[in-house]
């Protein structure tokens, strides 16, 4: 899934200033969408005299000096400086000019111009507020809301205030926070209506929200108005806006899907220095359904998104560092991306770095601390990190045994359609592992519902069991059937099996050239039956089932050596008998091939 906002990190997607703490003194972090500047810079022009400003400003007057306070802070004819433009909304502030009080509150806040100053912030903020400036409450309430966050009645109290007073970003925030009810109890038609006044008189950052809202929830009726709203931030130049505008090319939702567009807009808000502009351009040039795959450029982007602190873009970043995708495996560099994504609560970051510390993959292996990772990302619902979970609490690794709360976990899992779980409740009910009830009809209803769900070992034993006629009456087509679903699904034993009864004409018709292409692939995983049978086959070049393909002891003896470094013990008889009807140039061209062929396994294996 492409990235947007976050009911967790509440505004992840337009910034990482939203989030992150911005009063403390070690950062000066850029102003996000819950502070706003009392004065925007479309509604102030470059002056005409600017020398004449400056003396009036220098000899006292409030006005010039919060006029020239915003020329500094907006660049209008000067280069941008905001220790200046502080400097001169204080002087100001200080003969209680309305506007610069605010304007040096909003500054004090963002550390802008110099050391943030909560305490500074909010004697400012408070004062402008009595003076009348609305959008003062505004930001004293996201203040109180950031700082002391048990103060929520007054900030709210404060959000009301600034919102009768007709203060726009009041009315987005308040918007906001209604609409998500993690503040204040949710009201999300009252919540709707704040926002899109918002976004009518103007403020971009509702225009970016309402876009996000109505693509997360699929709104298909709201979607013509979503992209508009996203259009409309994105002219704004908002780096949100720009964000929101490529997911719904990306998405093609409410516009046809343009994912070169997506990437031209995910590129202008990664310019402005906004995370979720690189991630995504991460997530378009990994993903092959969009024609721009280049996951050597994904795995760049993801680590320049997840340095700025983006925390899915530090998951994806471990991920590729780990896995060697876009590039050469470095898993020292992978670890401390996963580290940051799985505190940052990232069910996948979780999953993998608990498989890597419970293994000991670059680090010494701790079972513990995997475990406890392996049960954060569970209680998440990460399908995989619940199995994981169970079968070790099961078992005792890394946690004393529970095997009761282990089958709780499993069944609830199972039973809530995730594949894997279904297949691995079947396996327990069928051996009675770890003081399961053994039972094997219930165990074979789970092997067919998980081989119902596309899971590849649950077909196979869904068949297995079918062609036995063991615990379920027997049914040759059937279990043809789901051996092909197994083996579809890349399941070695089940293209072996497949291979075997298409060679044989069971469950249907004999179809030999079929047969050889599911064992070439039942080999090429390193299935030892299926290099025995194939080797003996290429050795004798049979008609049936080869397609009349003509002898290659060669190729055979290689085929055999594997079948006997994979544990086919069976196959060294053969192997031998072989060799020695080889000459010594046959024999070391048998040996190249075997080589050859065990690193195509490997290769197969290491994409699973």
């Amino acid at each position: 899934m492409f990235f947007g906002f976050s009911r967790r990190a509440r505004l992840l997607a337009l910034s990482v200033s939203v989030f992150a703490l911005l009063l403390t003194a070690d950062a000066v972090a850029r102003p996000s969408d819950r502070f706003s500047t009392p004065q925007a810079p479309p509604s102030v022009a470059p002056v005409d005299d600017l020398p004449a400003l400056l003396r009036r400003a220098e000899a006292g007057n409030a006005e010039a000096q919060y006029q020239v306070g915003v020329i500094h802070q907006f660049s209008l004819g000067v280069p941008r400086d905001d220790a200046a433009a502080r400097g001169w909304f204080a002087k100001a502030a200080a003969q209680d000019h309305p506007r610069a009080l605010g304007s040096l509150g909003y500054m004090l806040i963002a550390g802008a111009g110099g050391p943030p100053d909560a305490a500074g912030a909010e004697r400012a903020l408070r004062r402008a507020g009595e003076l009348g400036e609305a959008t003062a409450w505004a930001n004293l309430a996201e203040l109180i809301l950031q700082s002391r966050p048990a103060e929520a009645k007054e900030a709210m109290a404060l959000l009301e205030r600034a919102v009768a007073a007709g203060a726009v970003n009041a009315r987005y925030r308040l918007g906001r926070l209604l609409t998500e009810g993690e503040v204040v109890p949710a009201d999300p038609s009252r919540g709707r209506k704040l926002l899109e006044s918002a976004a009518e008189d103007g403020n971009p950052f509702a225009d970016a929200y309402l876009a996000y809202v109505v693509l997360e929830a699929r709104d298909e009726a709201q979607a013509a108005r979503g992209f508009a709203w996203a259009r409309r931030a994105a002219a704004a130049e908002l780096a949100a806006g720009l964000n929101e505008l490529g997911r719904y090319y990306m998405a093609g939702f409410g516009t046809p899907r343009d994912p070169s567009r997506a990437a031209t807009a995910f590129a202008a808000a990664a310019a402005q220095g906004e995370p979720s502009g690189w991630y995504n351009l991460a997530l378009l040039h990994s993903g092959p359904q969009y024609g721009l795959l280049n996951l050597a450029q994904a795995r760049q982007d993801a680590i320049r998104a997840a340095d700025m602190g983006h925390i899915p873009a530090a998951a994806l970043a471990g991920q590729m560092l780990f896995k060697a995708e876009g590039g050469p495996r470095d898993r020292a560099g992978a670890l401390p991306y996963l580290r940051r994504a799985a505190e940052g609560g990232i069910d996948n970051a979780q999953n993998l770095l608990a498989s890597i510390l419970f293994n000991g993959e670059g680090v010494p292996a701790d079972q513990t601390a995997a475990m406890d990772w392996w049960e954060k990302a569970a209680a998440q619902g990460h399908g995989a990190a619940v199995n994981n979970f169970a079968t070790y609490l099961a078992t005792g690794r890394g946690r004393p045994a529970d095997p009761a709360r282990a089958q709780k976990l499993i069944a609830a899992q199972a039973e809530a359609g995730y594949a894997p779980s279904q297949f691995r409740w079947g396996l327990w009910q069928e051996l009675g592992w770890q003081g399961t009830r053994k039972d094997l009809p219930a165990a074979i209803g789970w092997f067919r519902r998980a081989a119902e769900n596309g899971h590849a070992s649950g077909a196979f034993k869904y068949a297995a069991y079918l062609e036995a006629g063991e615990g379920i009456a027997a049914d040759l087509p059937a279990a043809r059937h789901w051996y092909g679903v197994g083996a579809d699904g890349g399941n070695a034993d089940a293209q072996f099996q497949l291979a075997r009864m298409l060679e044989a004409g069971e469950g249907g018709a004999a179809d030999p050239a079929a047969a050889r292409r599911w064992l070439e692939r039942a080999a090429l995983q390193g299935h030892p039956e299926a290099l025995f049978v194939l080797g003996d086959l290429t050795y004798r070049g049979e008609a049936n089932i080869s397609g009349g393909r003509p002898a290659d002891p060669v190729r055979g003896w290689a085929y055999l050596r594997l079948a006997e470094e994979f544990g086919m013990t069976e196959a060294a008889g053969n192997r031998r008998y072989i060799e020695s009807r080889l000459l010594p140039s046959e024999l070391a061209r048998a040996a190249a091939t075997a080589q050859q062929l065990a690193a195509g396994i490997r290769r197969e294996r290491e994409d699973e």
